[in-house]
């Protein structure tokens, strides 16, 4: 089917699900309330300040002219305040999705650039299409010449469904209101936990855990995106931990690491994420250097308990080892596989026993993955417990 096709067949989906909410019917109607209006409004400039910013960062043809054209403007909506000043106050829950929206932009212009005419798409022609326009077809105009490959099409795709879902999340924490905890409007299974709100600090949050996602794709290919939010909420929450006492930041750390380890996700994702983040936070409040250098210092901690069995040389070579076992393909697609499963093994030295079987037992299913992957699974564990279990820290259980 022709992209054009596909885009007009899920936008239309996208679309009944949008104009079921209750926040959508009273805005058609001319009965959001003030307060309401205005949020909505502040949500549209940030996404749009957002998609522009990322825009501007890339030089591909297609997107060319694309970062200065100001969007259109429906006339349920003020021209002044759409296209004003986004706030630099959490003034309204519904701005959470908008800015991890903006971040997961951001992210693309560097990583799938393509990606960025599907949120065009959606967030300037197709959410609240002006009467008498035909979004696809503008659309349509823009690919003229430029032929996409499946991957991109895919990924135009994707960034269609993304800008919705979050749009369906702000909306709906905008009317009717509602009490819920911030992380809520984050993401919706992560409980009350708390977390930053601010905004400065929720971008900075949101950027670290999609950069922790672009050195790790296993996360994308397990986790999907319900996945991708609680990295948000995780690291939104990580954030607040700076201004506590550092034996119990510690405490913190080492019940998260411990809680990951055992759903599939070593240790060293979370050290490796604690270095982003204290840097993303950093550069966009250095005044407050002391409360977020905890964060390196725990992601510090939390090597050097790895390196007492493990040392980064040699976490460095099971990668090499394994990338050589699977072969160039499967190594692109799926890299650093032989880091994490060695890095496992490493937690399970430390007592965490459903380290290794939680990472396993997906990392070495044959329906998933050739019988050349499965044995490399297999060989690094096995080798890398060898190496292990000789240098086991003294006075820790749970192993077997």
């Amino acid at each position: 089917m022709p992209l054009v096709d596909r885009l007009r067949n899920e936008t239309r989906a996208h679309h009944a699900s949008v104009e079921a909410l209750p926040c959508f019917q009273a805005l058609s109607a001319r009965a959001l309330p003030p307060e309401s209006h205005r949020a909505l409004h502040q949500a549209l400039a940030l996404l749009h300040q957002a998609l522009t910013r990322a825009l501007a960062a890339t030089s591909h043809p297609l997107l060319a002219a694309l970062g200065a054209k100001a969007p259109p403007v429906h006339p349920l909506l003020e021209p002044g305040l759409v296209s004003g000043t986004p706030p630099d106050k959490l003034e309204s829950q519904a701005l959470i999705s908008a800015i991890a929206l903006g971040e997961r932009m951001r992210s693309a212009a560097h990583r799938e650039p393509l990606s960025l005419l599907g949120y065009h798409y959606a967030l300037r022609l197709a959410l609240l299409p002006l009467p008498g326009t035909s979004p696809w077809r503008e659309l349509a105009q823009r690919l003229e010449g430029g032929a996409l490959t499946a991957e991109e099409e895919e990924g135009l795709l994707r960034a269609v469904g993304e800008s919705f879902t979050q749009v369906r999340c702000l909306l709906d924490a905008l009317h009717p209101s509602r009490e819920h905890p911030p992380a809520w409007w984050l993401n919706r299974r992560a409980g009350g936990h708390p977390i930053t709100t601010d905004l400065d600090e929720l971008r900075a949050a949101v950027r670290a855990a999609e950069a922790s996602w672009a050195e790790f794709p296993y996360y994308a290919w397990r986790y999907g995106e319900h996945g991708r939010q609680f990295s948000w909420s995780d690291s939104a929450w990580l954030v607040t931990l700076g201004g506590q006492a550092e034996a119990q930041v510690w405490k913190h750390i080492s019940w998260l690491g411990a809680l990951l380890a055992g759903r599939g996700m070593p240790r060293l994702m979370l050290e490796r994420h604690l270095r982003v983040l204290a840097q993303e936070l950093l550069q966009a409040k250095p005044t407050r250097r002391q409360a977020y250098d905890v964060l390196a210092r725990m992601a510090e901690r939390m090597a050097g308990e790895r390196r007492q069995v493990l040392d980064d040389e040699e976490l460095r070579m099971f990668g090499e080892d394994f990338d050589v076992r699977v072969g160039p393909e499967w190594s692109q697609r799926l890299p650093g596989v032989g880091e994490l499963l060695a890095a496992a093994v490493a937690d399970e030295c430390w007592g965490l026993t459903q380290a290794v079987p939680s990472l396993s037992s997906w990392m070495g299913e044959p329906s998933r993955f050739s019988a050349p992957w499965v044995r490399a699974v297999d060989q690094t564990l096995r080798r890398a417990r060898s190496l292990c279990r000789v240098r086991m820290p003294s006075g820790v259980a749970g192993r077997e």
